[in-house]
């Protein structure tokens, strides 16, 4: 209520007060921070020394020393645990170790391999009792395995000499990011100090950061009082301060905040100079034809072997000095004492090298990748017809036979592709094989036309091989029509343009097969007789093709020598032909390519199918062979007993059996079912049987058992009449019921088991393959190829190669027999092949670079030498250094010199200069790799502080310096 005399201002303040009442009061919010929650990197710290609890490891390290070498003979053992706690990354924490079966105790070790180990050196012996000197600084401080070599091993093994440590890597399942970025290293370095000290652990803990092929740790570990830090630095520049000795002892020193002119204590270093000799640096000028040969690109009919280039190898001198004075050795730009030839220790590795190419297996492997191609044949020529998706391919098949079979060609098609090559349009991709390079594979593979005999070109075979073993391959015979066809593809392929090429190859193939069916001529270099199921389904199909091909052929020569003689068909030649009847005469050659069914006649129909009472007529014997021997018939003993022309058993290749075998299996178990199999399986005998009742009318079924399966015909002892056996005089025999429904027919009345028309058909429209399907139908063959051509060069070296040829056919026999091609046990037997190809032309390779050095003073020796080197592939010693007979020749090997061919014949020999000791001047190349290890022990960070360990790991190679330091510091004097 307005009150008199209130102004219009205090009016409006009341109301504006009285709205303000209404309003819900504001509530206060107060930020509550739980300092008692871990955060994230506390989480991190614990799962760390929940890991190091986890795998109970020890709060001491035991007091051993690990063997020489055991670095790289050891077995390193690791053990992995994921770490989740840290937000959007997770860590991979891993330890490896060497067991302490590659360690001994320092008792046992100071009188048997050192007779000053280091805690006992000057380095240590006034700074530690023998009960204090911590095991961790033995590891730093041992020599025993110094610079290993080894290419599986860990670099933190080799930069700091450590036998067991840890590692916190980023986890491979990071779906962000897979590295450890800079930013969280310091939180993760600082992560790592609190849990070693928590832990009390004397493992060093290291963590990896950055791109994993830069390899950029940092590290820490606590032991006995002393922390040591673990640092890499990486550059891709080399500073003149780093190149030598002189300047790395002085950053050593800088470090370890040792003034030069406050220096007591002795350091410590071990040396390795690495001299390379690459093979693609050595002139080959006038070596032996056998390594130039290898060279030289594959031609037709052969398979390449060995490199592609000469970069397969390296071979590797290491000149080291081990345990030596850092100040007693004067190394800087101006003026260095680190000779090679003067080093105290010398050693060779031969280092092969895995990314090199080597031709042999290559071509295997290549090969085997192309059988998974869809794509079919024509698509490929589609490139190169015209018209082909309107033309009818009914049409394209006839103009090609009416160009094959055109009259006045009588030859065997001397020029096969010249009928494709005029369909060939002008604005389309050319031909990847021209004319003249068709023609000489046309007459590699078939040697038996014309078009051989006009090239008169020698081309080379393969060597038949003696291993009885090789015979359990699903291939084909060597030097065959299949194997020439799969070396033929794999040089089309190689050479004339890939896939396409191999298309337009099979092609010409096809026509050739097709033209050789339709004439006459049988496929040269296929095995003869029935398809044999031990080779490969090409082999089998072209067998299959050569029976249809000799099955009408020998039709045709009967049918002309029975038009010439007159004489009847069921005469005693032992040639039939299938489906003509007596009467019928071939006027016209091309009829005998039709089918015919059988033919009946009145003269050879059976009494029994003659309707009404009409007088039977006795049966007309027809398709007798022979007489079998002097047996007489059952029930007329005065007629002889004939041997009957059958038909011969119908050639199945392997799927037309597997076919065949599955249409069995497919029916019922009913009697229907069981009656469908008896007919299938009896079709051949229920042939046979009647041809013997037309041949022997009036005979009986025991008759038929005397000549078919004499073992079931049973004659008692005493010399009386024969019998049945028990399995055939059965009642419900499939014999005697085959034998019933058997109607008494010569074969050229029956029904034909075998259809060379039909068959041959199918075996052409088989062929008529996708791309991948003609690859993987020639692989067993280019395998068959390969492995002989391996076997031949392993037979000519001098080494023995890393695999066994018995071992190797029963992969490749067991590889070709599976339904199912194992890709993965393929890839196993081409990675054995590539390593015997690769020691074998490394072999070659060395014996002409030691052919090709002039002053070896042992050659024989030195072939020896290299013939053990590279059997073993391992670092081998030289005693004595270059001073024995072969360091001399290894020298003289590595010397450049020698490995430059003379600017003309009778050049005065180099490298013959003497030095003061008598040895002859080399001019060795310049290191590939310097490697130093400093080692000292020295209080840090105050010369007050209690002495720890420190190490220094630098390797210096053309454009790249890496140093890894431990620097240890006294926490309880600093």
């Amino acid at each position: 209520m307005v009150t008199l005399g209130e102004t219009d201002s205090r009016v409006k303040y009341r109301k504006q007060s009285e709205e303000r009442d209404h309003l819900p009061e504001e509530t206060e919010m107060f930020e509550i921070t739980d300092f008692t929650t871990a955060s994230d990197w506390e989480r991190f710290i614990a799962r760390l020394e929940d890991a190091i609890h986890d795998w109970k490891l020890p709060r001491s390290l035991p007091e051993t020393t690990f063997l020489k070498d055991s670095f790289v003979t050891g077995k390193w053992k690791e053990c992995n645990s994921d770490i989740t706690d840290v937000p959007d990354f997770e860590y991979l924490i891993k330890r490896l170790y060497l067991p302490a079966a590659y360690a001994e105790t320092l008792e046992a070790a100071i009188p048997a391999t050192r007779s000053d180990p280091p805690r006992l050196s000057s380095l240590s012996k006034t700074c530690f009792s023998v009960n204090e000197f911590p095991a961790l600084f033995e590891q730093m401080l041992s020599m025993e395995n110094d610079f290993p070599n080894s290419a599986t091993l860990h670099p933190l093994c080799r930069w700091f000499g450590l036998a067991d440590f840890l590692v916190i890597t980023a986890s491979p399942f990071n779906q962000i990011d897979w590295q450890v970025k800079e930013d969280r290293i310091k939180l993760i370095q600082s992560s790592m100090v609190i849990a070693v000290a928590n832990t009390k652990c004397p493992i060093p803990m290291f963590l990896q950061f950055g791109e994993l092929s830069r390899l950029m740790f940092v590290g820490v570990s606590e032991v006995a009082g002393f922390r040591t830090l673990y640092e890499i630095i990486d550059l891709e520049r080399v500073p003149d301060r780093m190149k030598t000795l002189s300047g790395l002892v002085e950053i050593f020193k800088d470090k370890i905040s040792q003034r030069a002119e406050e220096a007591t204590q002795l350091i410590k270093t071990s040396i390795q100079l690495t001299l390379e000799l690459n093979p693609d640096e050595v002139d080959f000028e006038g070596l032996s034809d056998e390594l130039i040969e290898d060279r030289k690109p594959d031609g037709l009919g052969c398979l390449p072997f060995g490199p592609s280039e000469f970069d397969s190898f390296v071979l590797r001198l290491l000149a080291s000095w081990p345990n030596a004075n850092a100040d007693a050795i004067e190394d800087t730009l101006l003026h260095s004492d680190l000779d090679p030839l003067q080093a105290p220790k010398w050693a060779v590795q031969l280092n092969l090298n895995e990314g090199s190419s080597y031709r042999l297996s290559d071509t295997l492997m290549n090969f085997a990748k192309q059988v998974h191609k869809k794509e079919t044949v024509q698509s490929y020529l589609e490139f190169l017809e015209r018209d082909i998706a309107d033309a009818n391919a009914g049409d394209q098949a006839t103009a090609v036979l009416n160009r094959l079979t055109g009259e006045g060609d009588e030859r065997l098609r001397s020029r096969l592709s010249k009928a494709l090559y005029s369909r060939l349009p002008t604005f389309h991709l050319p031909v990847p094989i021209d004319a003249e390079s068709l023609n000489e594979i046309l007459a590699y593979l078939f040697p038996d036309s014309e078009l051989a005999k006009d090239e008169q070109r020698v081309f080379p075979a393969f060597s038949e091989r003696s291993e009885s073993a090789f015979k359990t391959i699903k291939g084909a015979p060597i030097n065959s029509l299949p194997f020439r066809l799969a070396l033929t593809i794999q040089f089309v392929f190689d050479n004339y343009g890939g896939l396409l090429g191999v298309a337009y190859l099979w092609h010409e193939i096809l026509l050739e097969l097709r033209y050789r069916w339709e004439n006459g001529h049988l496929v040269p270099g296929v095995e003869a007789g029935m398809p044999n199921h031990g080779s490969c389904l090409l082999n089998q199909k072209l067998q299959m093709l050569n029976c249809c091909i000799a099955k009408r052929e020998a039709g045709r020569v009967a049918a002309a020598a029975s038009n010439d003689a007159l004489a009847p068909v069921h005469s005693k030649s032992p040639v039939y032909y299938d489906g003509v009847d007596a009467d019928v005469t071939d006027d016209d050659d091309e009829e005998d390519d039709e089918f015919f069914d059988c033919v009946t006649d009145d003269s050879g129909s059976l009494p029994g199918e003659a309707q009404g009472p009409v007088a039977q007529k006795p049966l007309k014997p027809e398709g007798r062979k022979e007489l079998l021997g002097t047996l007489t018939l059952l029930r007329d003993t005065g007629m002889p007993l004939y041997v009957p022309i059958t038909q011969e058993s119908a050639p199945m290749t392997e799927d037309m059996a597997q076919e065949h075998l599955e249409r069995m299996v497919a029916t019922d178990d009913d009697e229907d079912g069981r009656a469908a199999r008896m007919r299938m399986q009896s079709v051949a005998l229920v042939s046979d049987m009647s041809a013997f009742k037309a041949a022997n009318p009036g005979c009986v079924f025991e008759d038929f058992v005397r000549w078919h399966s004499p073992r079931d015909w049973e004659v008692d002892s005493a010399g009386g009449e024969g019998h049945l056996s028990e399995r055939m005089s059965q009642a419900g025999s499939a014999w005697i019921e085959a034998w019933d429904s058997a109607e008494p027919k010569s074969v050229r009345k029956q029904k034909r088991l075998f259809d060379e028309c039909v068959e041959a058909e199918k075996v052409l429209s088989y062929l008529t393959l996708t791309i991948g399907g003609v690859f993987r139908h020639a692989l067993p063959m280019l395998l068959q190829a390969g492995l002989t051509k391996l076997f031949d060069e392993m037979d000519a070296t001098e080494i023995s190669p890393p695999c066994e040829k018995g071992a190797v056919l029963k992969s490749v026999s067991r590889l070709l027999s599976d339904t199912n091609f194992s890709w993965l046990e393929y890839e196993k037997l081409i990675k054995l092949v590539r390593l015997t190809e690769q020691i074998i032309s490394t072999h070659r390779t060395l014996e002409s670079v030691a052919k090709k050095t002039r002053d070896l003073p042992d050659r024989d020796g030195f072939r020896s030498f290299l013939r053990t080197m590279v059997e073993a592939r391992q670092l081998t010693a030289i005693p004595g250094g270059a001073r024995s007979p072969l360091g001399q020749c290894l020298a003289a090997i590595f010397d450049q010199r020698n490995q430059r061919s003379s600017s003309r014949e009778g050049s005065p020999p180099i490298g013959t200069g003497m030095d003061e000791k008598g040895l002859k001047k080399r001019c060795l190349p310049a290191p590939s790799l310097k490697e130093f290890i400093l080692r000292t022990v020295a209080p840090r960070p105050y010369q007050f502080s209690r002495p720890g360990v420190h190490r220094m790991y630098t390797s210096i190679r053309s454009g790249e310096v890496r140093i890894a330091g431990a620097f240890t510091e006294d926490l309880m004097y600093g």
